[in-house]
């Protein structure tokens, strides 16, 4: 070996044996990664990549022994053999070529040390017929010991190298293996290299047909570089492009063995290519059962043996082979004996064969059968709705018309429903619309029944010849007129008020049928709540009626004939410091019609914001000519509240006339509040920013006030005039009165007392500290013009508006 160190070191330049290195392990990379290519390389492929890193492999040991050879400073000029040259490069290509295919030839232990020792094998007759080609002046001899230990080595190495590169599957195996293979050529030259003895002899002939050191150095650099790059790219580009399509093969079957469908995929023979999860477990077949290159009736006949056949298997196969045979895309629904039904649908591809998916829709049918229950049911009672209540109406209607048979129609109120829900919340309202609802499928004894909307229920019930039968309709229905009902360990009163209607006596049409039934409703409603009411010929009349006041309600407003009332205010000790100002409408054939009349109907019809503009800007524009400064207190509709805008036409009233803010005063009632508490409550406060004042009407009706004080920091309130009227003949009205004024006076709220009449009521709530009075005690309404002494002297006061006397 020191003879081998000593030729290295003497007679090498170090350079270029650095250069003549690193091509090597350049090309020892390439042929790793080529070798390793070929090993996964599907059949079709594997014998291009093999020979593709033979060739280059054999290339690029050719490249290093010769620029390794250009290092070789024997004393002279090295020239060499031009063809002998171009068959070591063969013989090198040819070697590595059979070697790595006895590497791939079974993948055993064996054979990856046979074909490495074969490649080194090859590296040593490249070697040496290169050595061969060589023209010097010199005589060669060589050592047969380093001989020997150059082959050997080289085959050694060589077997190593092709070991760790057949079992390589990380950067650093690969590494490692173009390691050993570098070192298999370099220790196989530079111990051939350390085998040569020189002896000088005279200059050789004919160098014209020889290679210059230079010129080889330079077709091997360029020939070597090019093909060994150019299969090191090659390689790695492939080893991408496998890793992204072993990506997209991941996510592909990540895809089909996800999705909800089933799928099966033949080809142009009719032989089972692709299936996924889905369809296995879709008919329960063992996924070990299912194979490649089945056909379609083996897959069939797997189903048959989990019990997966469709109910109607033979049509179903029928329908499908025609699909495959005309190669038109097909779909078809079927189902399996265990209920569930599957859409398959086949779609021929352009190579032949066929996709076959396979869609568990039993769930998407129970779906639509749920929404075509909820299209024509209440999803709170699961009773049929206002459409299905019309169309059976429709039906009953022809049949009863053309057999002259008779039905009735029953409309079912709750009786302060909106109360419940604001009290309990609107889940427990639920709760008792279903309970209620449960009472009158009983009650109703197989008749039709229905929830069109809201707390409304309607029955549609035959009737019989014999008149008991509406007697009996009647005595069932009477069982669900007061009910105690346990929501939620709450006992809580529903009580319910009906109204019925009879063809052919109670209309002619379906139309008719339902209004008149609902007008017998509101009577029940108006007289005495709980009760049954049938409809009556006056009820007919009084719809007419109260038509005919709508459309002249709306002449009123364009013709402005509403007038303004005002009725006085006092202090205890009974001096008047305000006036409150009533709505009345001068019919130009009725005379004066009185707004509880009115003011129902223009709420109904939505008449009443513009009423109540009205209002608003003329009570305004007539107290902004008083000499005495009163303020004025405006008593608004819960209906003004639901458009929102009433800050801002107070703001535009009070701008247009002038009037100060703080001489206005509105009234609203608790109503205002129960429809939208947090607007209302909003739009209140933005009146208060404006600098009016608001206060509380009719306080004590309700069921809720003491809330809404707490919630809101009302300006006054008024005690309702129902209390004060029963002051001397009812012990619980005075103890309501002693306590409001109580509640007041806490609050620091002034309160005003309406419906004042005699002295007896004036001197109790003198004696309570009622700040305020109002009534015909104090004065009757009038026009303003009847009290133009008091408006004018320029005392101070206040002025109420109202509607209602």
């Amino acid at each position: 070996m020191l003879r081998v160190w000593n030729c290295i070191e003497t007679q090498h330049d170090w350079r270029q044996i650095l250069l003549a290195a690193a091509v090597c392990f350049l090309t020892s990379l390439a042929a790793v990664n080529l070798f390793t290519r070929a090993r996964t390389a599907s059949p079709d492929t594997r014998l291009a990549w093999l020979v593709t890193a033979g060739v280059v492999t054999g290339f690029g040991t050719w490249a290093t022994h010769f620029i390794a050879m250009l290092a070789y400073t024997p004393g002279f000029d090295l020239h060499y053999d031009l063809i002998i040259t171009a068959c070591s490069l063969v013989a090198a290509a040819v070697m590595t070529t059979a070697g790595f295919a006895i590497a791939l030839f079974r993948r055993s232990r064996q054979n990856a040390l046979m074909g490495g020792a074969v490649i080194g094998l090859g590296i040593a007759c490249m070697h040496y017929m290169g050595m061969a080609s060589l023209r010097i002046p010199a005589i060669i001899e060589w050592l047969p010991d380093l001989v020997t230990a150059s082959i050997i080595g080289g085959m050694v190495l060589g077997a190593f190298a092709i070991l760790v590169a057949q079992a390589a599957d990380r950067p650093a195996k690969l590494l490692g293996a173009a390691l050993l293979l570098t070192l298999a050529i370099c220790v196989h030259h530079f111990v051939a290299m350390g085998a040569i003895n020189l002896t000088y002899k005279a200059a050789i002939d004919g160098n014209e047909s020889l290679l210059s050191p230079i010129e080889l150095s330079l077709a091997i650099a360029a020939f070597t570089v090019t093909v060994v790059i150019a299969g090191l790219v090659v390689a790695v580009s492939d080893q991408r492009s496998r890793r992204s399509m072993s990506r997209r093969n991941l996510q592909l079957d990540a895809a089909l063995n996800n999705m909800g469908q089933g799928l099966c995929m033949y080809d142009a023979q009719g032989r089972l290519e692709l299936w996924n999860d889905s369809y296995v477990r879709m008919y329960r077949i063992p996924s070990e059962k299912m194979t490649i290159g089945a056909t379609m009736d083996e897959v069939v006949a797997l189903r048959a043996e989990a019990g997966m056949l469709f109910v109607d298997q033979e049509r179903y196969d029928a329908q499908l082979k025609a699909a495959v045979a005309e190669r038109r895309p097909s779909s078809q629904t079927a189902d399996l004996p265990d209920g569930r039904s599957v859409n398959v649908r086949y779609r021929p591809m352009d190579n032949g064969g066929w996709v076959v998916t396979h869609a568990d829709i039993t769930e998407r049918k129970l779906t639509e059968a749920r929404m075509v229950h909820l299209a024509r049911h209440d999803p709170i009672t699961d009773l049929p709705n206002r459409v299905a209540f019309n169309e059976y109406l429709t039906r009953v209607f022809s049949e009863a018309s053309a057999g002259n048979g008779s039905f009735a129609v029953v409309r079912i109120d709750i009786d302060r429903f909106r109360e419940i829900n604001d009290v309990f919340g609107q889940a427990t309202g639920d709760a008792v619309l279903a309970e209620l609802a449960k009472r009158l499928s009983i009650a109703s004894n197989g008749a039709f029944l229905a929830r069109p909307s809201g707390d409304v229920f309607s029955i549609v019930t035959h009737l019989g010849a014999e008149p008991q039968t509406v007697d009996d309709l009647c005595a069932r229905l009477s069982a669900v007129l007061d009910n105690m009902l346990q929501i939620e360990r709450q006992s809580i009163r529903v009580r319910c008020s009906i109204g019925i209607s009879v063809y052919p006596q109670d209309g002619n049409d379906i139309e008719s049928l339902i209004a008149h039934a609902d007008l017998a409703l509101d009577r029940a409603k108006q007289e005495e709540r709980g009760t049954i009411r049938f409809f009556e010929a006056a009820m007919d009349h009084q719809i007419r009626e109260k038509r005919m006041l709508q459309r002249d309600l709306v002449v009123a407003i364009e013709n402005r004939q509403f007038e303004l009332y005002y009725q006085p205010q006092a202090a205890a000790d009974g001096t008047i410091v305000a006036f409150e100002v009533l709505l009345r409408w001068r019919h130009p054939e009725r005379n004066i019609i009185s707004p509880a009349v009115f003011i129902p109907l223009a709420e109904e019809t939505g008449l009443i914001s513009a009423i109540d503009e009205w209002v608003v800007r003329e009570a305004c524009r007539e107290a902004a000519t008083w000499a005495n400064k009163l303020s004025i207190a405006i008593n608004l509709s819960p209906v003004d509240f639901r458009r929102g805008d009433v800050p801002r036409m107070l703001a535009d009233v009070l701008a247009e006339t002038r009037l100060e803010p703080e001489r206005v005063e509105i009234e609203i009632t608790e109503g205002v509040l129960i429809d939208d508490f947090a607007g209302a409550i909003a739009i209140l406060r933005d009146i208060k920013a404006l600098g009016v004042r608001v206060a509380m009407d009719d306080f004590g009706t309700g069921y809720s006030s003491l809330s809404y004080l707490q919630a809101f920091p009302f300006d006054k309130i008024k005690i309702d005039q129902t209390f004060v009227m029963k002051l001397e003949t009812n012990p619980q009205s005075a103890a309501i009165v002693h306590a409001i004024i109580g509640l007041g006076r806490s609050l620091k709220l002034p309160v005003i007392a309406e419906g004042v009449e005699t002295m007896a009521q004036q001197a109790f709530l003198a004696s309570e500290g009622c700040a305020e009075l109002q009534g015909f005690l104090i004065g009757r309404p009038y026009p303003i013009a009847h009290y133009r002494n008091i408006v004018t002297k320029g005392a101070g006061g206040a002025i109420a508006v109202k509607r209602a006397s």
